[in-house]
């Protein structure tokens, strides 16, 4: 099991090393220290150390075949202070999952110029599903969730069916909600236009775009919205 790099804001803790090294043992007994330090990124000092802790708890074991040749097995211990281990992360993981929608949640309302009331949401990736879930308990409706990207639109995004993005503009959201953090300039680029509409542009890695303050009251999101609801709409 490859584990991504976790430098940066997210601190391993000697916990999740553990569980680390014990679930890479569970799963291949013949692995070397070096493939231990390589998937945990640890050194493999560390990785040294962590093992002698683990056999010294009764939590592994070791088996010296040759000179050259160790397999590491874990113990019925071992075994139990797995599941214990993986359970206190997933409860940790949820956690964090609950404070991850509390800050989306409070970067999308501190970045919104009014009271949000009607928003749509590009993307449909983990962030978006986060920022989907984050307004589930405001009073924010979620039009749509849009995407520029073939493969994705027509599919199920959270119950929804993932639009074109050129249908924003017959939604006239308040809003639109940039949930992709890889191409949010790119997007940001490419809906310009709904500035004339009175559609503000919210993005997680900078302010918020406002909306066109010249625009004609007329062509204000209400106004258009209303102006919609006469028309026979057909996407």
């Amino acid at each position: 099991m490859q584990n991504k790099d976790l430098s940066n804001l997210y601190i391993q803790s000697p916990k999740l090393n553990q569980l680390n090294i014990l679930r890479e043992v569970a799963a291949d007994s013949h692995i070397t220290q070096a493939e231990l330090a390589s998937r945990c990124s640890l050194s493999v000092a560390m990785v040294n150390n962590y093992m002698k802790e683990l056999c010294k708890a009764g939590w592994m074991e070791y088996h010296r075949r040759t000179i050259k040749s160790v397999t590491y097995h874990l113990t019925p211990m071992g075994l139990k202070h797995l599941e214990g281990l993986q359970a206190e992360l997933i409860n940790e993981m949820v956690d964090m999952f609950e404070a991850a929608k509390a800050q989306i949640r409070i970067r999308i309302l501190s970045q919104s110029p009014a009271e949000l009331q009607r928003v749509v949401l590009f993307g449909c990736g983990p962030l978006a599903q986060l920022a989907f879930h984050a307004l589930e308990p405001t009073a924010v409706r979620i039009l749509g969730v849009c995407d520029d990207n073939i493969e994705t639109i027509g599919s199920d995004f959270c119950g929804r069916e993932v639009l074109n993005s050129s249908q924003i503009r017959f939604l006239a959201p308040d809003a639109v909600i940039i949930a992709d953090g890889q191409r949010t300039d790119e997007i940001c680029r490419n809906l310009e236009c709904l500035a004339e509409k009175g559609i503000g542009i919210i993005r997680f890695n900078g302010q918020v775009e406002q909306a066109s303050s010249k625009m004609p009251q007329s062509d204000s999101p209400a106004a258009f919205h209303e102006s919609l609801e006469n028309k026979d709409l057909s996407f």
